[in-house]
């Protein structure tokens, strides 16, 4: 049975992001944790399928939040790049939390949670 796990980071200080990764030979489980109070605020999963619209390939995403938390609004992107890039299954749970964050702040995070995905692509095609 093929499993390898990747870790990166990107950013500093509460606006570090830490993600922590299984490839396996049919998926990837990615764990996005962060900011000043890790937790499990929401998952997305993306699946690749032949686009309709020619050869590319696309992908159906399903999210689940846990209810009052705002971090599927990094797990979808973040699972939809890794599939789109790598043509697997993506399964992303989020949970990243700033006290009385600002919208700049939350940018801020999505921004390094797609930077820190990308690392972790680069690194599963190496």
């Amino acid at each position: 049975m093929y499993q390898e796990e990747i870790q990166v980071s990107y950013g500093e200080g509460r606006y570090q992001i830490h993600i922590s990764s299984i490839i396996t030979g049919s998926g990837i489980s990615v764990t996005i944790t962060g900011g000043e109070k890790p937790h499990v605020g929401g998952v997305a999963m993306s699946v690749p399928r032949k686009s309709l619209a020619g050869d590319k390939i696309s992908c159906d995403t399903w999210v689940c939040p846990v209810p009052g938390h705002k971090d599927t609004e990094v797990a979808v992107p973040v699972a939809e790049l890794i599939c789109l890039e790598t043509g697997n299954t993506v399964a992303v749970v989020a949970g990243i939390h700033i006290d009385r964050a600002e919208e700049r702040e939350i940018q801020k995070l999505v921004e390094n949670s797609l930077e820190a995905a990308s690392l972790l692509i680069k690194q599963i095609k190496s």
